[in-house]
C-alpha cells in the first residue's frame, strides 16, 4: 500500500468511526419490494437511462415533494440538490449528488406517503452515487489532480455509506450537528493530505538525487 493509499485509507477509516458513533441497528433482511411505485422508480433510477428514469418517477411527486426531476448530464436529479457537504467537493460531483438527491427524495416520498422504505432502495441509490463520483474524475488529465478526485469521492461516498448505516438505510432525515462537523473534519483531513502527498511525489520527480536520501 502507498503512502498516497495508506493516508486515503486512515481517513475513510476516521470518517467511519465518526459516523458509527451514534450507532445503528443493521435492518433484517426481508423480501425486496420490486413492485410498488417507488421500486420501480428507484430501480430505474439506478440502471436505466435518465428519461427511463423521469418516466417512472410517481405521478404525483412534485405535488408531494415540490419539484419535478430534470435531466442533468445524462442523470435524472433535483434541479435544487447539491452534494450537502460540510467542506467544498470536487465540481465534478455536482449532477451526481443532484441525482442521489433525487434518489433520497423519492425515499422521503415513500414515507411521507405511508409506504415502508425498502433499505436495498438505499444501498442502491449509494453504490450509484459512489460509482458516479470516481467516474467524474476521470477526466481530470493531471494525475494529482485525479488522485487528489478520487480520494474525495472514496470519503465523500464512505460518508453516506456510514450515514445511511446509521439510519437503518431507511428514509434520510435531518443530522444531528456534531456528527456532521467531524465528517467535515475527516473530509478537510483527507484533502490537506492527498495535497501534501501529491506535493511531495512532485518535487521528489523533479529534484535530481532526491529519492536516494529517502
Amino acid at each position: 500500500m502507498n503512502r498516497n493509499t495508506s493516508r486515503i485509507a486512515i481517513c475513510v477509516a476516521a470518517t467511519a468511526a465518526v459516523m458509527a458513533t451514534t450507532g445503528a441497528a443493521t435492518p433484517p433482511p426481508s423480501a425486496p419490494d420490486t413492485t410498488s411505485t417507488v421500486a420501480v422508480a428507484v430501480h430505474a433510477l439506478v440502471a436505466e437511462s435518465a428519461d427511463a428514469a423521469t418516466r417512472a418517477i410517481p405521478a404525483d411527486f412534485a405535488s408531494v415533494m415540490g419539484y419535478r426531476p430534470r435531466v442533468l448530464d445524462a442523470m435524472a436529479g433535483n434541479p435544487h440538490g447539491d452534494c450537502s457537504s460540510p467542506v467544498p467537493l470536487p465540481p465534478e460531483f455536482e449532477s451526481s449528488c443532484q441525482a442521489h438527491d433525487l434518489g433520497y427524495d423519492l425515499l422521503r416520498y415513500a414515507a411521507s406517503t405511508g409506504k415502508t422504505v425498502d433499505p436495498g432502495w438505499r444501498r442502491a441509490i449509494d453504490r450509484q452515487l459512489a460509482s458516479r463520483l470516481h467516474a467524474s474524475c476521470i477526466h481530470r488529465t493531471d494525475d494529482g489532480s485525479r488522485r487528489a478526485c478520487d480520494a474525495a469521492a472514496t470519503v465523500a461516498a464512505a460518508a453516506v455509506d456510514m450515514n445511511s448505516w446509521r439510519q437503518s438505510f431507511g428514509a434520510p432525515v435531518a443530522e444531528p450537528a456534531l456528527p456532521i462537523a467531524l465528517g467535515g473534519a475527516a473530509l478537510v483531513l483527507m484533502a490537506l493530505s492527498v495535497l501534501l502527498t501529491s506535493r511531495y511525489l512532485r518535487t521528489r520527480a523533479s529534484v535530481p538525487g532526491f529519492g536516494e536520501l529517502a
